[in-house]
């Protein structure tokens, strides 16, 4: 993933950018319905709360992403611009492909159809994508509004990581589903294992941590190391 400034042509036409390949109705799934995707907030970047504007890019007739955009909105940063064009050589996944992988997910469509079926109405919230080292993390939130009601509540969080997905209560529990990871019960004894199993626990906490503090960054990192850990072989 190749950042840096944004493009000449890009400025006059923000917060959208089209060039000959790149389409400015980039899709996602709201509310049961296809639609035009909306900027999406992230609320976290390099050391320090602040509120951005994000947007994905597809090509033109086709869904996968091939850049990314943020402009950042809080002072002393108002009106800077992140700019990420990703590798024409390796498929990063759309919106709608992510959608898409969760419709097919047979957990996740039963439970959603068996909400609906109670009365109940589902709607899935926008989209985030969120660039974490070489790859992006997918979050969607999952609310209900019941019968003759206007006031959704956040039921669920889906977490979308390379081919993996997970819905889970909350944005921790689902994160730890995706990367096969699973805090031990309180009063469980502790077990004794090689020196890579407490590496592991280790960089799992730095990543709990990091998550917890919004440090998006840092939680990358740690994941990243962790998954080294668990797919090499025990030395």
């Amino acid at each position: 993933m190749q950042m840096g400034a944004i493009p000449e042509q890009c400025r006059s036409h923000l917060p959208i950018y089209v060039s000959d390949n790149m389409s400015d109705n980039v899709l996602d799934f709201f509310s049961g319905r296809r639609r035009r995707a909306d900027d999406t907030a992230l609320g976290k970047l390099i050391d320090q709360i602040e509120y951005l504007l994000m947007t994905p890019f597809t090509p033109q007739k086709r869904n996968n992403m091939i850049s990314w955009l943020a402009a950042r909105c809080d002072f002393p940063e108002y009106g800077k611009m992140l700019f990420y064009e990703l590798p024409k050589e390796k498929l990063i996944y759309g919106p709608m492909q992510i959608e898409a992988m969760i419709d097919q997910n047979t957990t996740i469509s039963q439970q959603l159809t068996l909400w609906d079926q109670r009365g109940s109405r589902v709607i899935r919230g926008n989209l985030i994508a969120v660039p974490i080292e070489n790859s992006f993390l997918y979050v969607v939130p999952v609310y209900l509004t019941a019968a003759g009601t206007n006031f959704p509540q956040l039921k669920r969080v889906i977490v979308i990581s390379g081919d993996k997905v997970a819905m889970e209560p909350t944005l921790d529990e689902a994160i730890q589903s995706v990367f096969g990871t699973q805090q031990p019960q309180k009063g469980a004894p502790a077990r004794s294992g090689t020196p890579e199993l407490g590496q592991a626990r280790t960089q799992f906490d730095e990543a709990q941590k990091a998550m917890q503090q919004g440090d998006w960054a840092k939680f990358g990192q740690a994941m990243e190391a962790l998954k080294r850990l668990l797919a090499g072989p025990a030395q």
